[in-house]
């Protein structure tokens, strides 16, 4: 029974064994060739390396949070017509500044969790290639 998660596909290839010589250069290139594949090579050769497309996903996520806020609570998006044009300026900003909050709090949090599984999966990798 393995001990990775399901979403981990362990390394498969040629054994890390100091007994032999060119192990080492023969696990490396099959490592970081299935790395590549997995797209975790980055997180072995870059220090804090964090994916360029994980605050884009998040963005995509906080864009669903929206729409599920503006059913949930459509009274804070509902701008009284009879306004004049400073205070339907004034609200309209409000409405923004609670959007951007949404929208800020949840590519936060979206973004740490995906950077963990992301490491998580790179260190989980790593250990079964050892």
């Amino acid at each position: 029974m393995s001990l990775l998660p399901s979403s981990v596909q362990p390394f498969v290839g040629t054994p890390l064994d100091d007994l032999r010589p060119l192990a080492y250069t023969l696990w490396k290139t099959d490592f970081l060739s299935q790395a590549t594949s997995r797209d975790l090579a980055e997180f072995y050769s870059t220090k804090d390396y964090v994916p360029q497309g994980n605050r884009i996903d998040a963005l995509n996520i906080s864009k669903m949070y929206l729409e599920l806020d503006q059913v949930e609570h459509s009274e804070l998006y509902v701008v009284d017509p009879t306004l004049s044009e400073t205070d339907r300026e004034a609200r309209l900003a409000e409405i923004k500044a609670h959007t951007t909050a949404i929208q800020r709090e949840v590519i936060a949090r979206e973004a740490t969790k995906k950077l963990a599984h992301q490491r998580s999966a790179a260190h989980t990798f790593l250990v079964s290639a050892i």
